[in-house]
């Protein structure tokens, strides 16, 4: 007996459209009132006291299975050792939205919409990147913004991981003759 899958679910990934989302199910920002452009602002705020500085915000669109999604990409950098300037970009894809009407006012209806997903997804930006300010705080080995540092050209380090058989190339090359093997002592401090 075969096994033969339909259409009728998409995969564990999808997300919902913007406005049926819920704050019980974890969602945020769906009541903000901030403009896109406020909440660039607060972006950059946000950023820079990780020590980020933003270079641009780049408005579009994805496309994600069968949704279009409206998004932004946020291009940064950070200062890294020796002072040599390490770039990043924060791909952002908001929830898509649900096609209005067909009436005089539809593309107007639309515009907000996609402006209103748009700054919901900004919004939760805000949230993260203050999340990684605090996560900073108490875990002083964490580098903060590392996941979007611009590795292979224009791909990012989390895009380079989630490839999977790019993974191996983050890692050291293998030392001719030696062990993989480190051996170290540990002793706790006398103070």
């Amino acid at each position: 007996m075969e096994f033969v899958p339909t259409d009728s679910e998409g995969p564990a990934s999808d997300v919902p459209y913007y406005g049926e989302t819920r704050a019980d199910d974890g969602w945020q920002g769906q009541g903000t009132t901030r403009s896109y452009d406020t909440l660039k602002g607060d972006v950059t705020r946000a950023m820079a006291r990780l020590g980020g500085v933003v270079h641009g915000f780049q408005r579009g669109m994805y496309q994600i299975g069968k949704l279009e999604r409206p998004g932004v990409q946020i291009r940064y950098s950070i200062e890294g050792p020796a002072g040599k300037m390490i770039y990043g970009r924060i791909d952002v894809a908001a929830l898509p939205v649900r096609e209005p009407k067909q009436r005089g006012s539809y593309r107007r209806i639309k515009e907000n919409r996609h402006e209103l997903s748009l700054a919901m997804a900004l919004y939760n930006v805000v949230q993260a990147l203050r999340a990684q300010w605090v996560l900073a705080q108490f875990n002083p080995g964490y580098v903060p913004l590392m996941a979007w540092l611009l590795v292979k050209g224009d791909q990012t380090l989390t895009q380079l991981y989630s490839t999977g058989a790019s993974v191996g190339r983050l890692l050291p090359a293998p030392r001719k003759g030696k062990a993989d093997v480190v051996e170290g002592n540990w002793r706790e401090s006398e103070d």
